[in-house]
């Protein structure tokens, strides 16, 4: 099913860059195009919560964009 190889590619990043399991969790909604709104409203966290994660994020994965964290996500390879 593609959503859970979809999981697995963002377990693998965040295997890669020794994310936390909730930065990894903020991961796989971050890499699906959510925001920060939908990410407060989804966890039940608050806005400097989520942009805290955001930013520990890319801090260890050396991303400046959710674009640029897709395309990491996009590109990763895992096995079927």
């Amino acid at each position: 099913e593609g959503g859970r190889y979809f999981r697995r590619k963002c377990e693998a990043i965040s295997d890669r860059y020794l994310l936390s399991a909730r930065e990894s969790e903020v991961l796989f909604y971050l890499a699906k195009g959510f925001n920060a709104q939908y990410l407060q409203e989804k966890l039940f966290i608050s806005e400097g919560t989520a942009k805290t994660h955001i930013r520990h994020i890319y801090g260890k994965m050396n991303v400046h964009s959710q674009q640029e964290l897709m395309r990491i996500v996009n590109e990763v390879y895992v096995d079927d």
